[in-house]
């Protein structure tokens, strides 16, 4: 089977990411150790990767369908009221996503008006703010994308279901 970057580009972006944070913080705890003086760029570094994490985290969980799910109820519903859930919690979850996003752009853009900078390194404060709409857009994805799945599961099972019933009568 083909694997396209897409597919596992969060997972590479956050091996990434914890592979320089580790590193980072390794540097960081051998300098204190050995010279008595901490990088002060550390710990801005950090948060920023931390905050991408997150979104990228969060993209990642909803492609596995690992959040946490409230099913008591939907477990309950018939394949075509479930399609209907499916279709809601898309739809809210996108417009949330997309709700997130604009805000997102909006602080960027103040940010990037009045020169921002982050206290250490003196990175531009969009930097660490463009997580927030690009994160956003990655979760939107990847919840278009769960929506069809799940959608085509339930598709199947309406159709198994029909023709069982079929088969019954």
């Amino acid at each position: 089977m083909k694997v396209k970057l897409f597919d596992y580009l969060e997972e590479l972006l956050i091996v990434v990411s914890l592979v320089v944070m580790v590193a980072i913080n390794f540097g960081n705890v051998i300098s204190r150790y050995f010279i008595h003086a901490s990088w002060a760029f550390s710990e801005e570094l950090m948060v920023i990767l931390f905050v991408y994490n997150s979104f990228l985290g969060a993209s990642v969980a909803y492609k596995r369908g690992a959040h946490l799910g409230f099913t008591i109820l939907t477990d309950l519903f018939s394949p075509k009221a479930k399609k209907f859930v499916i279709y809601l919690t898309g739809t809210m979850t996108t417009t949330m996503m997309v709700l997130l996003a604009w805000f997102g752009i909006e602080m960027i853009k103040n940010q990037a008006l009045f020169d921002q900078r982050t206290p250490a390194l003196g990175l531009p404060e969009w930097v660490a703010g463009i997580s927030i709409p690009l994160g956003a857009l990655l979760i939107i994805i990847r919840v278009v994308q769960s929506c069809k799945n799940q959608v085509k599961e339930m598709n199947h099972l309406i159709a198994s279901q029909a023709i069982i019933s079929r088969e019954a009568n």
